[in-house]
């Protein structure tokens, strides 16, 4: 015994609830779906709705092309908001090391000056400038 296939207008209406519920929803839309709403099997529903499938499809692509250029404009401002608030502190932290190595680099040669005063410790440069000017002498 053959079941009756729905008509194409119920088809399309369950083609519109399956599109606009799977937005609401935020999931995708999905001919399976709308096969299920109707209770015809995927064989037989492809078979005899090859035009409303396009259709379907093209509508679902539509809206996701919509909802992602959408989405991505937004997605993208708050992309570049977010990374130059990073950039701005990047720069903070670069400025607060740089000033640090300085500082270090000055204390390391103030310590190095004071450590050779404390030791009796004549530099290397220091004796050989004096016997440069003691070999020039004699």
């Amino acid at each position: 015994m053959n079941r009756l296939l729905p008509t194409d207008a119920q088809v399309r209406t369950a083609m519109e609830a399956e599109l606009g519920e799977s937005q609401f929803l935020g999931r995708r839309a999905t001919v399976s779906n709308v096969e299920k709403q109707l209770g015809v099997t995927h064989a037989t529903f492809y078979r005899n709705y090859p035009d409303h499938i396009e259709w379907f499809k093209s509508q679902r692509d539509g809206l996701r092309e919509t909802k992602t250029t959408a989405n991505d404009s937004s997605k993208r401002e708050d992309d570049l908001a977010r990374l130059r608030r990073e950039n701005t502190d990047r720069r903070k932290q670069l400025r607060t090391y740089a000033e640090a190595i300085r500082q270090l680099t000055l204390d390391k040669a103030a310590l190095e000056d004071e450590l050779q005063s404390w030791e009796g410790v004549t530099s290397l440069e220091e004796r050989r400038r004096r016997k440069g000017d003691r070999a020039v002498t004699t």
